[in-house]
């Protein structure tokens, strides 16, 4: 088992005395078999090998005692050992505790500044997701199975002891003289994935007794056959797509296979269970919204939404929704920043523009009054007004947005010249008619991005 550990992790990994690895440890057959592996490899080849333990918090003592030894294998072991536990009254869902799990994962590789992670998923546990994806429903795609690797926040996430069934981890751990610990969880059969482990999978057997292998083969067959769809796939992508949004009316004159194939790569790209219900779910939002002109949003999850709009469909995270709070006071020309984010810089211009910005643009050439002075640079506020450019009237942001058709997570991010409630410039949708600049205007204007290290 050693050498086929290591040939695994060498595809993927370089093993030296510079390499650092955390290998995910509840202490059971699975995972105490893999770290015992690796610390045997890490003495070989010398990498830093961490332990990294999460306490659920579900079963009280028993969670705790598991935790102790764990500590204890370590230490006897001399393995790093890191470990947290969560607070009580959490959901106990193996979702949650799935999500959780691998959110402790990326956390203990940022802090070790890890190579890789690794998990004790075996052929049992593939054989058991493939049969509950088929149970729930899934395409071709979820056929495959447990991948062998995956990226986790550009973290790689390798599964080294996928080929091996959950007999031949008890023949190691018995030959080696392991005692891992015995979660009584897992033998709790209202958990989905238990109930297929101690009930379904038996009364197959009975039918096939090589129904594991039997699960495998398909999820070999199914990745050969994924491989050639997704190169066929790669030149109708191009047509549909720019960057991450999809152009929602090429998307929907594609036939209902394809559109489940995207919507699928699309839930996967996210970390999130391809069940066909889903996959129906966000399409059929898709076809219902499409023709809006500011757009729709459909929650995925707590944050996670899907935007759709008459031009783009796209996922939009938690952190398009955050308002910028800072507010900068611009009493004179110069540069300022906002929120360590952004730079504007506003300067005297004596010379015509060859051409003027179009509205989208992040540069403007404006006539700015003194009594204008101060300005504020900002984000939308309640109440705030702007007079569109070549109108006499005013109109309420709100409004002007709508008109625009700026999408309601984009608007927060928007940033604003303002002099007291009325705005001048919302930069990157329209500069205000009260902006309007004579043949040779008095100011440039531009706002850049600002690059971290």
């Amino acid at each position: 088992m050693k050498e086929t550990v290591k040939n695994i992790l060498q595809k993927y990994i370089n093993i030296s005395c510079e390499t650092t690895i955390i290998v995910g440890f509840s202490g059971g057959w699975d995972s105490m078999c893999l770290l015992d592996i690796m610390n045997k490899l890490s003495k070989e080849y010398g990498f830093l090998l961490v332990a990294a333990h999460l306490n659920h918090n579900w079963r009280g003592k028993e969670s705790e005692a598991e935790k102790e030894r764990c500590l204890a294998f370590c230490e006897e072991n001399d393995i790093t050992f890191i470990s947290d536990t969560l607070a009580e009254g959490l959901k106990a869902s193996e979702l949650a505790a799935r999500e959780m799990r691998y959110d402790f994962f990326k956390r203990c590789a940022e802090e070790f500044e890890a190579d890789a992670i690794l998990t004790a998923h075996t052929k049992s546990d593939n054989a058991e997701t493939i049969l509950y994806r088929i149970i729930k429903g899934t395409g071709l795609n979820g056929l495959e199975g447990i991948r062998e690797i995956r990226d986790l926040g550009g973290f790689k996430v390798i599964r080294p002891i996928l080929n091996f069934s959950r007999k031949d981890i008890e023949e190691y751990c018995i030959k080696n003289e392991l005692y891992p610990n015995n979660d009584s969880s897992n033998a709790n059969t209202k958990y989905a994935r238990n109930n297929i482990r101690h009930n379904i999978m038996p009364a197959i057997k009975l039918i096939n007794p090589n129904i594991e292998n039997s699960l495998i083969t398909l999820a070999e067959i199914a990745s050969g056959n994924n491989k050639v769809i997704n190169e066929l796939m790669e030149n109708i992508e191009k047509q549909i797509t720019i960057g991450d949004k999809w152009l929602t009316q090429n998307f929907l004159i594609l036939n209902s296979a394809i559109k489940q194939h995207f919507v699928y790569k699309l839930l996967v790209k996210n970390d999130l269970e391809p069940s066909f219900s889903k996959i129906q779910e966000l399409i059929n939002f898709i076809t219902e919204n499409q023709k809006s002109k500011t757009g729709k949003t459909l929650s995925v999850t707590n944050d996670l939404w899907l935007f759709v709009s008459h031009k783009y469909t796209y996922f939009v995270h938690a952190d398009n929704y955050k308002k910028i709070e800072e507010e900068v006071t611009i009493d004179k020309i110069g540069t300022y920043t906002i929120n360590n984010q952004y730079k504007i810089t506003i300067e005297e211009n004596k010379e015509k523009p060859e051409k003027y910005p179009k509205a989208i643009s992040n540069k403007a050439y404006a006539d700015i009054k003194k009594e204008y002075f101060p300005l504020t640079l900002r984000t939308r506020r309640n109440g705030d007004i702007i007079q569109p450019f070549g109108m006499q009237g005013k109109m309420k942001l709100k409004k002007y947005f709508i008109n625009k058709n700026i999408p309601e997570h984009d608007r927060d991010k928007i940033l604003l010249l303002c002099k007291d409630k009325e705005v001048l410039w919302a930069i990157g949708a329209g500069v205000s008619e009260k902006l309007r600049a004579a043949d040779i205007p008095m100011y440039r204007i531009e706002m850049e991005t600002l690059k971290h290290e």
